[in-house]
């Protein structure tokens, strides 16, 4: 049986998001290889973002992430929670 690796990462929170999770940053151990989806539900769940999951896009080191790919995690990786904006 292989033994899944894990790291541990910092979640950056922003606006809407930053509010429910009630803190403007975070870390999460995670695999090394998560989907988009896998690593949405994790976030959602975590952190109390269920009510805007569908909404959020996921950044990883600022760059917005793919939804249809798995993403490679790392040491000292940093993933931005972005909920939608608003405005005029």
């Amino acid at each position: 049986m292989e033994i899944e690796n894990r790291v541990t990462v910092k979640v950056l929170f922003f606006a809407r998001s930053k509010e429910l999770a009630g803190t403007r940053e975070a870390t999460i151990c995670l695999p090394t290889k998560i989907s988009y989806e896998g690593l949405l539900n994790t976030i959602a769940a975590n952190y109390n973002l269920e009510t805007i999951k569908n909404n959020i896009l996921l950044a990883k080191n600022e760059e917005v992430c793919s939804e249809n790919i798995d993403i490679e995690i790392n040491e000292r990786d940093s993933i931005a929670v972005i909920p939608p904006l608003s405005g005029g």
